[in-house]
C-alpha cells in the first residue's frame, strides 16, 4: 500500500469532525421544546427546525463527500495508475480459499 504523501486529509478531517460536533449539538433544539408557535400558521415550531435540520444535514454531507472522497477509491476502481491492474481483487491473494 502507498503512504500517505501529504497531511490534507488529516486537516480536512480535523474541520470536519468540529463541524459534525456543532451539528450534533445543534440538533438538541432545548430552546424550542416549550415554543407552541406555529410557522406558516400549521408547521409546529420543533418540527419546522428538523425540517431545516434535515436539509442542513444532506447538504453537509454533500459537502462532505465532494471535499473528502478519498481519490484513491476512485482512480482505483477506473483502473487507473496504481489501479486494478496493479491489486488483486479481494480473496484472491495467497491463502485464499477458491470455489471448485
Amino acid at each position: 500500500m502507498k503512504p500517505i504523501e501529504s497531511t490534507k486529509p488529516a486537516r480536512r478531517g480535523r474541520w470536519m469532525w468540529i463541524v459534525v460536533a456543532v451539528f450534533a449539538f445543534l440538533h438538541w433544539d432545548f430552546w424550542l421544546w416549550n415554543d407552541t408557535t406555529l410557522w406558516f400558521g400549521f408547521l409546529p415550531a420543533g418540527l419546522g427546525y428538523h425540517a431545516l435540520y434535515s436539509l442542513g444535514a444532506g447538504l453537509l454531507w454533500a459537502v462532505f463527500i465532494v471535499v473528502a472522497w478519498p481519490d484513491h477509491l476512485e482512480e482505483w476502481a477506473s483502473g487507473g495508475p496504481g489501479g486494478r491492474d496493479a491489486a488483486e481483487p479481494p480473496g484472491s491473494g495467497s491463502g485464499a480459499v477458491r470455489p471448485r
